[in-house]
């Protein structure tokens, strides 16, 4: 079982400049891949930081939703951590592919959750570069990858089926 752990870690390290989620040493991570019907995504965002958030509100699309969740470490106070990347298309789509500049048609977000300082750093405003790309297996799945790059420079790399939450 620590050969297991010690290579998940070593695993880590090596993909960490290539396209990469997350990587945690606890067993405890928790990953989503849902998608709700008859909404539609607000993106909320603040002066004082480059951070943004999705709100999924009544509407008329389909609102996709990617969370990554941690306890972080037993004996570490405040380490807890969660990030969504959501994005919004047409009700009536059944495949899809955005790339860079229309990314923003989607109202592509990456939000987080934690004791994190999300600062004022004009740098990170960038807006979501990179490809999403989906296609509907049923009306209740959805295939779906993306490689996108966040805020200039926290690269993610999704591949899930996505299913109904209602």
């Amino acid at each position: 079982m620590k050969v297991l752990k010690v290579f998940k870690i070593v695993l880590c390290l090596i993909l960490i400049n290539s396209f990469l989620f997350a990587c945690s040493d606890t067993d405890d991570d928790i990953y989503a891949y849902r998608f709700f019907k008859n909404k539609q995504l607000n993106i909320i965002s603040s002066d004082e930081m480059h951070i943004k958030f999705g709100e999924v509100k009544e509407g008329n699309n389909l609102v996709f939703e990617y969370e990554f969740s941690t306890e972080g470490e037993i004996n570490v106070i405040d380490d807890e951590y969660t990030e969504f990347i959501h994005f919004e298309i047409d009700k009536n789509v059944e495949e899809f592919n955005f790339k860079d500049e229309e990314l923003s048609t989607i109202n592509l977000v990456l939000s987080k959750r934690c004791f994190c300082f999300f600062g004022n750093d004009e740098n990170k405003k960038a807006e979501p570069t990179g490809i999403i790309n989906g296609k509907k297996i049923s009306e209740n799945e959805w295939n779906i990858t993306m490689e996108i790059i966040f805020y200039g420079d926290e690269k993610r790399f999704i591949q899930g089926i996505f299913r109904l939450k209602d």
